[in-house]
């Protein structure tokens, strides 16, 4: 499990924006941080899936990520603007 990113927004209906992290630099000069693939599953800091990646765009350095929440999930209740979440 690795932290995908800080919430910024919860959008309707059923889905978060998500402000990827900067990358970390590895000893050979690249990034040790890959975006995560599509349909990866997302975690909240319970460790319970709150949905999955649908979407990153932006720049490869510091992607914005939009997760496609589990349709079983109250938004207003598992996740919060500014917590972190976590990838698989």
């Amino acid at each position: 499990m690795k932290r995908l990113g800080t919430v910024l927004h919860i959008s309707i209906p059923r889905g978060l924006i998500v402000r990827g992290n900067k990358p970390e630099s590895s000893g050979s000069g690249r990034s040790a941080n890959k975006p995560p693939k599509l349909n990866s599953v997302v975690l909240n800091k319970e460790i319970k899936q709150i949905g999955k990646v649908s979407g990153i765009i932006g720049p490869v350095e510091h992607p914005y990520i939009y997760v496609k929440l589990s349709k079983d999930m109250d938004p207003k209740q598992q996740v919060h603007v500014n917590d972190r979440v976590y990838v698989l």
